[in-house]
């Protein structure tokens, strides 16, 4: 058995390539009983001698050139209803016939049964993880403390700048603190982003109170916003919302991110590129529109009123629709069952205005809730402010960014697509 640094010296590769082989099965990877350390048999390191190139950035000719992934745009439906240009190959999820899986995982046992720490190891590292893995993850969030140029750039930015800002704004302290430390691996950066990104969160001059449940992303999140850890039900809701966020193919802010990773940018810069996507109100502005929404209903505003309002603007309800799922997202089901199970604790109100305007879309539009949608409902019945739900969901999020970063960094080229000119005729200055 070989060690990942020992099987990429035998192919004369780089540590990252092993990782991609691993992911798109061309390589199996063995854990050992104790420890983190993914092993590697020689035979098959041996099988890829010849196969793979060692010269930087090329690939041998068994395997497909990456720039097949990029410079080949195929304009023809990628699903049913879902029209779409190949960009990329990726292994980090799939959704066929309406159907979403993680790494081969239908994404309803994955939220059912994993952790979030589980689901951001899977996505980075291709295979599920082991119990101690996650817990070194859960521990690491868990004891997460701010760098100073990270504090800075917050106080820089403000508490009362949009929590999407201020999750931006941790990219560059990082960065800068980051290159001052001895030299990470890029799992070792993944962890360093994922732990850091729920104290953008906190406000100014609160302190975290204590922990009283088991480390992990959910409970460290309802601390940092909330200012209270909540109870067992409360985190696993929690958990749940943010395993169901956590990947969804090349959207936009996935897409920016492996653009931003192609031309060699850090991950820091690649997790920052997918925020500022996201910030974008086409994109991760739905969950403020549909806050809004909902604020005017509790309110006491008519429902016709409101849906009325979207209609002479010509623009759909908020939260409602995706090209991809035309018959319904499976995220927004799973989450709409989690709103339900909040709703057994904190009280139905919200969940039943949720239902109401579900039906009646459904009568007006033919349309569907997608993820924003019911991520938005659940957020909000876990007692996060309205300003929330879209951090939450970056948050959330950014497992799956970090994953396609790292798969185009072993693989790489750089993303170079074209256009289609139709500017003025050529023309002369004189």
């Amino acid at each position: 058995m070989l060690t990942a640094a020992e099987a990429a010296d035998q192919l004369g590769v780089k540590l990252g390539t092993i990782y991609a082989y691993v992911s798109r099965g061309w390589l199996k990877s063995y854990r050992r009983r104790v420890g983190r350390q993914a092993l590697y048999r020689r035979a098959d390191i041996d099988a890829l001698r010849g196969v793979v190139s060692a010269e930087p950035g090329r690939r041998g000719r068994s395997l497909p050139a990456a720039s097949t992934w990029v410079t080949v745009a195929q304009p023809r439906g990628i699903d049913a209803g879902a029209p779409g240009v190949i960009v990329a190959e990726s292994a980090v999820s799939n959704i066929v016939e309406g159907k979403l899986a993680y790494r081969g995982y239908p994404i309803e046992e994955v939220v059912e049964h994993a952790s979030f720490e589980e689901t951001c190891l899977l996505l980075w590292n291709g295979e599920r993880p082991s119990a101690e893995e996650a817990r070194e993850l859960m521990a690491e969030i868990d004891g997460a403390r701010m760098p100073p140029p990270v504090a800075a750039a917050l106080a820089a930015a403000g508490y009362d700048a949009p929590p999407l800002l201020r999750l931006a704004a941790m990219m560059p302290g990082l960065a800068a603190w980051e290159l001052r430390q001895p030299q990470d691996s890029p799992i070792d950066r993944a962890e360093l982003i994922v732990s850091q990104l729920p104290l953008a969160l906190v406000p100014t001059g609160q302190k975290l109170p204590p922990p009283t449940l088991p480390p992990g992303m959910a409970g460290r999140l309802l601390r940092c916003a909330n200012g209270a850890e909540g109870s067992e039900w409360e985190a696993a809701a929690l958990n749940r919302v943010l395993v169901a966020c956590a990947e969804h193919e090349l959207n936009a802010s996935t897409f920016a991110a492996r653009v931003v990773a192609s031309t060699g940018a850090d991950l820091f810069a690649a997790v920052l590129a997918a925020l500022c996507s996201l910030s974008g109100p086409i994109h991760g502005g739905a969950c403020d529109r549909i806050a809004a929404m909902f604020k005017e209903l509790e309110a006491g505003a008519r429902l016709d009123g409101c849906l009325n309002a979207f209609t002479r603007e010509h623009r759909l309800p908020p939260g409602f629709g995706h090209a991809i799922y035309p018959g319904g997202d499976p995220r927004a089901a799973l989450l709409k069952t989690v709103a339900e199970s909040i709703g057994k604790h904190r009280g139905a109100r919200l969940f039943e205005i949720a239902q109401r305007v579900e039906a009646a879309v459904w009568k007006r539009e033919r349309l569907r809730p997608n993820l924003d949608f019911y991520l938005t409902v659940s957020t909000l019945m876990l007692g996060f402010p309205r300003s929330l739900p879209a951090a939450i969901f970056a948050i959330g999020r950014a497992a799956g960014w970090i994953a396609h970063a790292l798969e185009q960094y072993a693989d790489n080229r750089l993303i170079r697509p074209r256009m289609r000119y139709r500017g003025a005729p050529l023309r002369h200055w004189t």
